[in-house]
C-alpha cells in the first residue's frame, strides 16, 4: 500500500507543511503460520517533515505513539485495527475497519481499504510518534510531543493542524534535503524516521 502523509502546522500567521510519499508492506500471513500475529508492517519511504526555520522540524514518524490508557480507548473507539499505529493510519483516516486476527479478515480489510480514493484528515488520536530534536552537550536527542500540544517543544503559536492521508500511485518521496547531515548518515533513526530500504 503507498500513502501521501501531509501534515499542516500552524506557525504564528503562516500556515507551513511537508509532505511524504510511504510505501507499506502488511504482513497478513495465514492463521497456521508462527508469524501469524506480526503486526509490524515494513515502511519504505521517510517520514514526514515540517520544516520551521530556527525553531527546529518536525518529524511524524514511523513509532508507536504513547499513550495513557484513557487515550488507547479513545484511539480504539476511532479505529479498529491490529496493525500497529503506522499501518492503521489508513483505516483510521477512511475510517475503516482492520479487520481481525484470521488471515481472511485482515485481507479482506486491506482490499477494501485499497478500493478507497480522496484525501482524508487522519484523527490526531490515531497518529504515529511526533518528535523534534534538540542539542544536549552536543548530543542529538529527541523529544516526543503530543498533537495537542506542539508548543510545548517549538513555543508559543506552533499548533497541528491536520495530518491528512492520501492513497496514491506517486512515488516514494526521496530524503527532504532540509534533514541535517548527521541524520543522513547510514544508521541515523533507521526505523523512526527511515524505512528499512531506505538507510
Amino acid at each position: 500500500m503507498r500513502y501521501r502523509l501531509t501534515v499542516e502546522v500552524q506557525d504564528g500567521d503562516q500556515l507551513k507543511a511537508g509532505s511524504s510519499v510511504i510505501d507499506l508492506s502488511y504482513n497478513i500471513e495465514p492463521s497456521w503460520s508462527p508469524s501469524q500475529f506480526n503486526s509490524f508492517p515494513v515502511p519504505v519511504g521517510y517520514a514526514p517533515t515540517v520544516d520551521l526555520g530556527e525553531k527546529g522540524m518536525l518529524f511524524l514518524t514511523f513509532d508507536h505513539a504513547a499513550r495513557t490508557p484513557a487515550q488507547q480507548l479513545e484511539r480504539n473507539k476511532q479505529v479498529f485495527c491490529l496493525f500497529d499505529d503506522l499501518g492503521c493510519l489508513p483505516f483510521a483516516a477512511y475510517r475503516k475497519s482492520g479487520g481481525g486476527i484470521e488471515f481472511k479478515q485482515k485481507k479482506a480489510a486491506l482490499d477494501e481499504l485499497l478500493r478507497q480514493s480522496g484525501p482524508r484528515d487522519v484523527p490526531f488520536i490515531a497518529l504515529t510518534q511526533l518528535i523534534r530534536f534538540v542539542d544536549e552537550n552536543g548530543e542529538h536527542k529527541y523529544l516526543t510531543l503530543p498533537p495537542d500540544n506542539l508548543a510545548r517543544g517549538f513555543g508559543e503559536g506552533v499548533e497541528l493542524k491536520r495530518v491528512i492521508l492520501e492513497l496514491t500511485t506517486d512515488p516514494v518521496t526521496p530524503r527532504p534535503d532540509s534533514w541535517p547531515n548527521w541524520l543522513k548518515e547510514k544508521g541515523q533513526m533507521s526505523a523512526t524516521l527511515k524505512g528499512y530500504g531506505n538507510d
